[in-house]
């Protein structure tokens, strides 16, 4: 993967990128990672036309994008979820798991980050998720 500094109105984002194959990427920006296809726009279209939008607005949109709620379970990979571990009401610790979502056709365990009680998981077994989507919120322990 390699890396790139974005600057979008004053703030830096370290951006990684590697190529999969022609056309789609593999991008992350923090801790989050998507796919990401890429297509020329000119082969499809005589005129392409975009929407202007203000850097500013912009920044906060990528800035929320980024920012996910520090009791939010997210899943770091696209896939499908095979089960689901917990239930609200449970207790789990700091790296237990709590769904696990096939991908790329291996199972792979989406674990708690903070020490707390499953207060509401928000995905179904069979249920498509993308990258960087919340799987369940964890209530932290006072």
């Amino acid at each position: 993967m390699r890396f790139y500094r974005i600057r979008v109105d004053g703030a830096d984002f370290k951006v990684g990128v590697e190529k999969l194959r022609e056309g789609v990427y593999r991008v992350r920006v923090g801790d989050k990672e998507a796919e990401v296809v890429v297509e020329d726009i000119y082969e499809r279209a005589e005129r392409p036309s975009f929407e202007p939008v203000a850097p500013s607005a912009l920044l906060s949109e990528v800035k929320e994008e980024l920012t996910a709620p520090e009791n939010a379970v997210t899943s770091m990979l696209p896939g499908v979820v095979l089960k689901i571990l917990v239930k609200p009401g449970d207790k789990v610790k700091a790296g237990e798991p709590v769904v696990i979502v096939e991908s790329m056709k291996m199972e792979n365990e989406i674990v708690s980050p903070t020490e707390g009680v499953v207060a509401e998981i928000l995905v179904k077994e069979g249920q498509r998720i993308e990258a960087g989507d919340i799987v369940a919120i964890i209530q932290p322990v006072s």
